[in-house]
């Protein structure tokens, strides 16, 4: 059994998960073994890996007071038939749809939510035609 909570676009963002690799505590007299990495006064960056990039909807839901997050990215992808999201089409989506109001679904197993509920399709440009 689900039920059906209201809520409302707070904030949409992306983030990139990175993680870096650093090295401390590395002695003055030592230092000149670690001049080819970036760094200095003691601390070195070894490395970092990537996580992935998430387009992050946080909505406030009214009867929980307090905020759930989605990534929509896969379906910002999928929905507009692109390999990655450009800053015009992250704009578009966060200036559409910010602040207007969603339903979440409580199920057992956690909140769900509908990502049709969003306008992620920017519209159409018209084509200059010459005549």
């Amino acid at each position: 059994m689900t039920n059906r909570l209201k809520g409302r676009i707070v904030n949409i963002e992306k983030t990139v998960h990175q993680v870096t690799h650093l090295l401390t505590g590395i002695k003055k007299k030592d230092q000149p073994k670690y001049r080819h990495l970036p760094g200095s006064n003691g601390t070195v960056v070894t490395g970092s890996e990537y996580f992935g990039t998430t387009i992050d909807v946080k909505i406030f839901v009214y009867d929980y007071k307090e905020c759930v997050e989605f990534d929509i990215r896969d379906y910002v992808l999928r929905v507009n038939d692109k390999k990655k999201i450009s800053s015009k089409l992250l704009d578009y989506i966060i200036s559409v749809n910010e602040g207007e109001k969603v339903v979440v679904e409580e199920a057992e197993d956690g909140c769900r939510f509908d990502f049709t509920q969003l306008d992620v399709i920017p519209p159409k440009r018209k084509s200059k035609t010459k005549k």
